[in-house]
């Protein structure tokens, strides 16, 4: 990360915007916030998922210029490539780089992509039984609020924000999962909405 702040890459093109519509790539692009370059074997063991099904959506990243290839490293007989993300951080075009309202169609296309697999995520772990909701391990969460923030709260909130999101990203940094680890889905949103007071008494 520069003096500045991190590295920040804006959405462009159709092969990029078609590179993020898929939440699989979502994640996998996820798990390069941690600044670390990865291998297609090091994603898939990250996403519990075989090399085969995650290779295909690395090279689509890669294509579309989002991931590049930084280097080479020998496991076992064999050399696999190791990825990196073109910039620290993804972004999505403004308005003033977006005349067209690409970007804001595009923000709510992958917006509305990732809490679809967070529903199929819910879905699996009710079916399963897998989900907790009370005690030190609860691993199942879901609310949603509306908040009237000053600037200070928001900037607390936002703080607070940023440090779980340092936690996640520190287990993410993990080379190697530990035998109890469990996998989790954490989705998260914060959005602006219009002043609803009507100014009546």
């Amino acid at each position: 990360m520069s003096a500045s702040g991190p590295s920040v890459h804006t959405i462009q093109g159709e092969a990029q915007r078609r590179a993020i519509s898929s939440p699989i790539r979502l994640e996998i692009l996820g798990y390069f916030l941690a600044g670390q370059p990865l291998s297609v074997r090091e994603i898939a063991e990250r996403m519990g998922r075989p090399a085969t099904a995650i290779h295909y959506h690395v090279k689509l990243l890669e294509e579309s210029g989002l991931l590049e290839k930084t280097g080479e490293r020998r496991e076992g007989r064999r050399r696999e490539a190791e990825y990196s993300m073109i910039a620290e951080a993804l972004a999505i075009p403004g308005h003033d780089q977006d005349p067209e309202g690409e970007g804001q169609a595009l923000a709510v296309e992958t917006m509305a992509s990732a809490f679809r697999m967070a529903q199929r995520d819910l879905e699996a772990a009710l079916d399963t039984g897998t989900a907790r909701s009370k005690g030190e391990d609860r691993n199942f969460y879901v609310t949603r609020m509306h908040l009237r923030l000053s600037r200070d709260e928001m900037a607390e909130l936002n703080r607070r924000l940023d440090l779980m999101l340092a936690a996640a990203l520190d287990s993410m940094q993990r080379a190697q999962p530990h035998d109890d680890d469990e996998f989790v889905s954490l989705t998260l949103a914060l959005t602006p909405l219009p002043d609803r007071s009507t100014g009546s008494s």
